[in-house]
């Protein structure tokens, strides 16, 4: 064996095996402690239109530590995405900074009111008291007073988004009928009259 030629031989192996360590200690350094090895300052990243988890992750790789900030109804944007960061995306800050993020909380909704058996205008009332506004308004027959709400669309008990509308049907009372004359008709016939007219002798 030629003990000469054995270091040269072994030389690459050595160079690759320390470069190897090198990489993954600077690897793992980095990943344990981003803060110690990026400069003092930094640009903040954008993350609006993120979810919160997303947000912070992207923040906390960067040196900025996030925190959930309030929550605003939007009409487009869904719940738990960032609506606005403070300090403002972009601007230099120190890392350590805490950013404050601004999440949306969906769109707002709302309850429709029981009101049956209510006026048109107590109905109304107790309909925009939710922050709905009064919809449609139309009349059926049915056996409640002519005038009293006997339905309303959507039912009442469900979500509606705001801004939304609530249709309410009012009764028209109860069907009448012409009642025939029933002089000089025996009893069987006038019960049979009433009868075909939907009525009932009492």
């Amino acid at each position: 064996m030629n003990w000469r030629a054995l270091p040269r031989r072994a030389f690459p192996y050595l160079v690759a095996a320390v470069g190897g360590f090198l990489i993954a200690y600077t690897a793992v350094f980095l990943f344990a402690f981003p803060a110690q090895v990026l400069p003092d300052d930094g640009i903040l990243p954008n993350v609006v239109g993120k979810t919160f988890e997303d947000a912070s992750a992207i923040l906390q790789k960067a040196g900025f530590p996030a925190q959930q900030g309030e929550s605003r109804y939007h009409k487009s944007v869904p719940a738990n995405i960032v609506l606005q960061e403070d300090p403002p995306a972009g601007s230099r800050q120190k890392r350590g900074t805490t950013v404050v993020l601004a999440l949306s909380a969906g769109q707002k909704t709302a309850e429709v009111p029981v009101t049956t058996n209510m006026s048109q205008q107590q109905a109304r009332i107790a309909i925009e008291n939710t922050g709905l506004t009064m919809g449609n308004v139309s009349e059926q027959l049915a056996d409640a007073p002519r005038g009293l709400v006997i339905a309303t669309s959507p039912l009442a008990g469900t979500q509606v988004q705001l801004p939304g509308s609530v249709d309410i049907v009012l009764s028209k009372g109860p069907a009448t009928v012409q009642v025939p004359d029933f002089y000089g008709r025996s009893v069987g016939e006038a019960r049979s009259m009433v009868e075909q007219l939907g009525l009932r002798i009492a």
